[in-house]
């Protein structure tokens, strides 16, 4: 089978993450598969074993001088040049005048010219894309929880979002919740459920040194409001209050300044940027507690991954993480921007040992039914 994944862009997310690692699984089972991309860097995800095609840019002479320039200033501040030229033109239309190119009829352009049996929609914006090329077989994996989508797009992009759904295609979902959404604007729409997985051969309990009394409690910082960032920081400083904890914060360093200035941080803590799975693993395992507090999520792998570690979790109830997370058995889980309720969880998986041995054993045996391997399972079953 020919298969073709259309997206707008790649980058480190755990949605594109979702599709290399699908895309992989397909091309190992004999399928032929590609990926486009009007623009992106795909190079952080080691192993891809399928082409990413993205959209070329004729350089012309005053376009040849840009990009000559960007890569120069790219030099000299010691930056990787991750940009292919048309993706500098796309930040640099976006930037300077304020527009941004039709993105959907140049996808749907770009696949118009490959013939496959499927072609995959991964984004509202492009399952407007599949549906103008007029492909055949249009399928669209929903994974984008609509919060990010109107923080993207804002409400029109949020009307176009709800009115993708209703599209007369295939879909696949990476959760009960986003299955229900679909079907609550497109009630005949078939749809398969296709959770996202572990890689249980990188995601596995570590031994690592303690370096200090106090208690590690891992976060993930993005910068997003609905991700919870200001939450998960307001816990931490009030719990330091009650127990010394040093916090392993994953994210950007002008981000966690940001947060520092403007919230104020009591409590230590060290900062880890463009770090790999490896290195997330082991961060993991290092920690005493892992917190997560969004507000929206389509799945949430970071609990499920922390689980995979034998880090006890302490979450918030976002809807996507319903397919795995169960309150008091594999994690402590409270409602969303619920402070109080979300400190006196993590008190109590700090000081109660049975309490954290007990979600330790359940998280590990509930990582173990998440692979990879299972994933590719629903999706190849759904395309059939």
């Amino acid at each position: 089978m020919k298969i073709l994944f259309a997206l707008i862009s790649t980058g480190l997310t755990g949605g594109f993450r979702y599709i290399f690692e699908v895309a992989n699984g397909l091309k190992e089972r004999g399928h032929d598969v590609k990926i486009v991309a009007l623009t992106g860097d795909h190079s952080w995800f080691k192993n891809l074993k399928v082409d990413v095609i993205y959209k070329p840019l004729n350089l012309n002479m005053f376009r040849s001088a840009v990009y000559s320039l960007y890569k120069f200033y790219s030099h000299i501040t010691l930056q990787n040049v991750r940009r292919t030229p048309y993706g500098v033109f796309r930040a640099i239309s976006s930037k300077l005048l304020g527009v941004r190119p039709d993105s959907i009829i140049e996808l749907a352009d770009l696949i118009k010219d490959f013939d496959a049996d499927v072609t995959i929609a991964t984004y509202y914006l492009t399952a407007f894309s599949v549906w103008f090329s007029q492909n055949k077989n249009p399928f669209y994996l929903v994974q984008d929880p609509p919060e990010l989508v109107e923080i993207n797009e804002g409400k029109v992009g949020l009307n176009m979002f709800k009115l993708s759904l209703k599209l007369p295609f295939s879909f696949v979902a990476v959760s009960s919740y986003v299955k229900q959404l679909i079907l609550d604007n497109n009630s005949t729409a078939r749809v398969t459920i296709a959770n996202p997985g572990v890689n249980l051969e990188i995601f596995r309990p570590k031994s690592e040194p303690k370096e200090s009394n106090k208690k590690k409690v891992m976060v993930i910082l993005r910068g997003y409001e609905y991700k919870g960032d200001k939450i998960s920081l307001e816990v931490l400083k009030i719990v330091n209050k009650k127990i010394p904890i040093h916090a392993i914060i994953v994210g950007s360093k002008d981000l966690v300044k940001k947060y520092s200035k403007t919230i104020g941080l009591n409590f230590s803590y060290t900062v880890f940027s463009n770090i790999d799975d490896e290195k997330l693993s082991r961060l993991y395992s290092s920690s005493d507690a892992f917190l997560y507090t969004s507000y929206a999520e389509t799945f949430g792998l970071p609990p499920l991954e922390a689980m995979a570690c034998g880090t006890p979790v302490v979450m918030t109830d976002y809807k996507g993480s319903r397919d795995y997370a169960v309150n008091d058995f594999n994690a402590l889980i409270s409602q969303p921007g619920d402070v109080k309720s979300l400190v006196d969880n993590l008190l109590k998986v700090l000081q109660d040992d049975k309490l954290r041995d007990r979600l330790i054993e359940n998280g590990l045996e509930t990582a173990k039914k998440f692979t990879w391997e299972k994933t590719v399972d629903n999706f190849e079953k759904a395309l059939k």
